[in-house]
């Protein structure tokens, strides 16, 4: 599979953050930067799903996302640059095409967009079309996993390694590919988030962490003090992150470092994820 539309040689950058201090060296491995909607893990996980839906010949690749799911924008522009027709199943039946901008993209990248009541969202397909390759949302299947692999590949040398976590497929691959002595974060965005514990294997492993204490308020929640950190992190930086998973994950960071919990003169690493578009949602933008 040509890789030239997709650049997953990103690099590796220090970062000189305040809110870090000048004990810890804190590095970002820039997957934000892979393009510009199909960024950070979202075309780790969609690789290998569309590279099976090429070579099976099938002709049309169908997933499932809420209103403003980046992989949804993901999907419709990955399949638009390798000729695969695209299909959406939105939950929330109450939606249409010019609802907001993420559901506008998907549109403009020629996804055909289907909207469904929750209850009907929720329901599995049983018999799916023998055309259509379905991943399941959030791209959470074995094809993800195997392409959030690839994430370390060439990595070497850091004492932690520190991924937002959703559905836990990035955190799976990191996990099974991770050598050494190195621990693995995993930085649950959602509230409840121990749930993952029974669902994530690779956690049966005394070198990973979940960090369910960094969620601040909830899933696509935010409080002044997120916005500020944010601010802070790209004016210094030059990185910026978006709200729901990477900006929560990498002020989680800050804190442990302040608490002492992560060691003076250890390096870490912090996987950027990408889904920027959520810097352009009317919640966050009305959030100063």
């Amino acid at each position: 599979m040509p890789n030239e539309v997709f650049n997953l040689n990103t690099p590796i950058q220090k970062v000189e953050f305040s809110g870090f201090g000048t004990e810890v060296e804190v590095f970002v491995k820039r997957d934000d930067m892979i393009h510009p909607f199909v960024s950070g893990n979202k075309w780790r996980k969609l690789k290998y799903n569309i590279l099976e839906a090429l070579e099976s010949g099938k002709n049309t690749v169908r997933t499932y996302g809420g209103a403003y799911s980046n992989h949804l924008i993901a999907t419709a522009v990955a399949c638009a640059a390798y000729g695969l027709k695209s299909e959406g199943i939105v939950r929330g039946d109450e939606l249409k095409e010019t609802s907001n901008y993420v559901l506008r993209l998907c549109h403009e990248f020629g996804m055909e967009l289907k909207f469904v009541s929750r209850s009907e969202y929720n329901l599995q397909e049983k018999n799916p079309d023998p055309d259509v390759l379905v991943i399941p949302e959030g791209g959470a299947n074995e094809n993800g996993i195997r392409g959030c692999e690839e994430i370390l590949n060439g990595v070497s040398g850091f004492d932690r390694v520190m991924v937002a976590v959703g559905t836990g497929t990035t955190l799976r691959g990191i996990a099974r590919s991770s050598i050494g002595n190195t621990k693995i974060h995993g930085f649950a965005a959602m509230g409840n988030g121990e749930y993952l514990r029974a669902e994530i294997p690779e956690w049966d492993n005394s070198k990973n962490f979940l960090e369910t204490r960094f969620s601040f308020g909830g899933f696509g929640k935010f409080d002044l003090e997120q916005l500020q950190f944010n601010r802070s992190f790209a004016s210094e930086t030059g990185i910026l992150l978006d709200p729901v998973y990477t900006g929560k994950m990498f002020r989680g960071v800050s804190i442990l470092i302040e608490a002492g919990e992560i060691l003076p003169h250890e390096r870490v690493l912090l996987i950027h994820t990408g889904g920027m578009t959520g810097v352009l949602s009317d919640k966050w933008l009305k959030s100063v």
